[in-house]
């Protein structure tokens, strides 16, 4: 046998292998349990030959498919999302980006790269180009150092941190690119995660769905550099999904394939991440979870269908004469917030729990709903007074009533709750139900007060007072109050007492002698009016005859 012959039979033996390995894979994770199935009453997800895989909703964070989702796995150049978020979140596009020897010569040499050479730049712009559309390894190296400021190496606790921050729980970052390493590992459930924040950005989407990388030469490089995107989800590909949003894929023998990827399709927006998968596999398994999402579930506006949350003994907080004209409530639900709801089920199979803790600025409470314990989305009850000024009666205009009309909000929906001092932080009830006592927070009621059928239906306006204001406003004026008093009686009991100076004793005897002489004075005119009087008298008297008779 010659040597060609030996060579041939070599390779057709390691494609025997390479196959039988590939179909050994598929059957092993086609026969692993999906969690989402064995929730009752939940729509039946595909069959994947993924080893992990989950479908989220980015809006809503509700996870629809579940298998195996915080199973730590290696996610290749998946790893890269995290990379490019992190520089566009970091860097301008117009920055330089310096490629060290390192940078260059780091990596494998049957990576993917881009031929750069060390010394040469290229802006921030073309790089996260080169990461996303050729998954070149050395330019995410170069980008690691670039933010880092010292060596890629450093890069890693930025990216850890990162991806805390985004709320990834299984995962641990030590490259910017994903190459091989035990220690680089990642969850289906954590690059969801991170693909919230990366698929929110409209210029990374662009970017991985762009056919063609070319970067043309320049004064800090001279090569003219074209490449292809090989992803063949992206529209032209093998397997185009007309709702893509944006991908990126990833392969090592260790990872197998990966693909982190978004959808969007009449409002609902989701992700899918499929590891250690095969090829072709992982984009028909992304394309079948993408199908069963948009076909199995729905958005739900939980301002527009709510109709638990309303005022209840709301005679407390507004007065039934329209002073000032039709007034907005003090609280409302936020207008934007939706759940995603299987279509197995309705909005009142769903369970509320209203939390009081963790909540943002402007936010009351935080209301989680669930079903059989997988989430479905949240709903925040809002301060109405922080959208309009600081005024202490809120107005609610004719155009705000409109508008909740015509997108077919009930009157309950637009109901306001209000809330004192709480006593317990978490209350929980189904979504139809009215009942429910949240320990010292008035309860939240189905049924509308009868004020508040008539405002809505154009009877007898009220007023909604913020009560909050209100109480700070008669805290100040009787804090002013009771200063004034205390001064009042503080200047009224003391007693300053002078000191015995010559300029004192001086006033004193001149203010003595001026008296004395004015009571000299006077005494003077009292004795000569007296004596007056007794002259007066002393002539008044008759006299005695001095004639006698003979």
């Amino acid at each position: 046998m010659g040597i060609s012959a030996l060579c041939l039979f070599a390779s057709q033996g390691l494609s025997v292998s390479a196959a039988t390995i590939k179909e050994e894979n598929i059957a092993r994770n086609q026969a692993l349990a999906i969690q989402s199935n064995e929730v009752a009453n939940w729509p039946t997800g595909p069959v994947v030959s993924a080893e992990s895989a989950i479908l989220m909703d980015a809006d809503t964070g509700a996870i629809l498919y579940a298998k195996n989702i915080h199973q730590q796995e290696y996610p290749a150049s998946t790893t890269k999302i995290l990379t490019t978020l992190i520089a566009s979140e970091r860097c301008s596009m117009d920055e330089i980006v310096d490629f060290s020897y390192d940078a260059v010569h780091d990596i494998d040499p049957g990576s993917n790269h881009i031929a750069i050479d060390p010394g040469e730049q290229l802006t921030m712009e073309e790089c996260l180009n080169a990461i996303l559309i050729r998954s070149a390894n050395e330019v995410s190296f170069a980008v690691a150092e670039h933010i880092s400021g010292t060596t890629w190496q450093d890069f890693a606790p930025i990216m850890n941190e990162r991806a805390k921050e985004l709320g990834c729980v299984d995962s641990n970052f030590v490259n910017p690119n994903g190459l091989p390493n035990e220690d680089h590992y990642t969850s289906a459930y954590d690059l969801a995660m991170i693909g919230r924040a990366f698929f929110a950005n409209e210029a990374l989407c662009k970017m991985t769905m762009t056919h063609m990388l070319h970067i043309l030469p320049s004064e800090r490089q001279p090569d003219d550099i074209m490449e292809v995107n090989k992803m063949e989800l992206i529209p032209g590909g093998k397997y185009a999904y007309p709702y893509l949003v944006g991908c990126k894929t990833g392969y090592t023998d260790v990872a197998r394939s990966t693909l982190v990827s978004c959808a969007e399709k009449d409002g609902m927006k989701l992700i899918c991440v499929v590891m250690k998968d095969e090829n072709p596999n992982y984009y028909e398994d992304t394309i079948a979870l993408f199908d069963y999402g948009f076909s199995n579930f729905q958005r739900v506006n939980i301002s527009q269908t709510e109709t638990k949350y309303n005022i209840e003994n709301a005679g407390s907080f507004y007065s039934g004469n329209d002073i000032f004209g039709n007034s907005k409530p003090i609280l409302e639900l936020n207008q934007t917030d939706s759940i995603t709801l299987p279509n197995t089920i309705t909005f009142q199979d769903a369970v509320s729990s209203i939390s009081y803790d963790n909540t943002e600025p402007g936010q009351v409470a935080v209301i989680t709903y669930t079903y059989n314990d997988v989430v479905l989305g949240t709903a925040s009850l809002d301060f109405t007074a922080a959208e309009k000024g600081s005024s202490v009666f809120r107005e609610n205009t004719a155009e705000t009533t409109e508008s909740a009309e015509e997108s077919g909000a009930t009157d309950e929906t637009q109901s306001g709750t209000t809330t004192t001092e709480a006593g317990n932080t978490e209350t929980t009830e189904t979504a139809g139900d009215n009942t429910g006592n949240n320990g010292g927070i008035p309860t939240v009621a189905q049924e509308t007060s009868p004020e508040e059928e008539n405002s809505t239906s154009g009877g007898p306006a009220v007023i909604f007072i913020n009560v909050v204001k209100v109480f700070f406003c008669i805290v100040g004026i009787a804090v002013l109050i009771f200063l004034a008093l205390l001064l009042r009686t503080f200047f009224k009991n003391y007693h300053f007492a002078h000191r015995s100076t010559r300029l004192t004793w001086r006033f004193n005897r001149r203010r003595n002698r001026s008296r004395s002489r004015y009571r000299s004075v006077d005494q003077d005119l009292r004795n000569r009016r007296k004596e007056a009087i007794r002259q007066a008298k002393k002539r008044q008297k008759p006299k005695k005859s001095s004639h006698f008779r003979g």
